[in-house]
């Protein structure tokens, strides 16, 4: 093999060395963000730090009459998702954050 060929073959086995070491350090991070993602949702599902749907609900019959189809609670999110019939019989969808109750989007009602 020539000089180069022997080089571009060196430089080429360093990258890929370099690669395969990082990749398990991105991959702890990732790990780590995912944990501590969990642990927050799960202190907050023990503590219970949650608005009342009821009251919610109500918030959002006052900004737009209506009635309730259904609603859930995202825990990843901690988020209601509310699903209303508004006068109009227009069905939109309704979020409000769950840890204080505020609305934070109408679906356009």
């Amino acid at each position: 093999m020539t000089y180069v060929v022997k080089t571009v073959l060196a430089c080429v086995v360093a990258s890929i060395l370099a690669v395969s070491l990082a990749l398990p350090a991105v991959a702890l991070d990732s790990d780590r963000q995912f944990a501590q993602n969990y642990d927050n949702r799960r202190n907050m599902e023990l503590n219970d730090q949650r608005v009342p749907l009821e009251s919610v609900i109500s918030s959002v019959q006052a900004r737009c009459p209506g009635r309730l189809i259904n609603a859930r609670h995202d825990a990843s999110t901690n988020r209601y998702i509310i699903r209303w019939e508004t006068r109009r019989q227009q069905i939109v969808s309704i979020r409000a954050d769950a840890s204080n109750g505020r609305i934070l989007s109408t679906g356009g009602c």
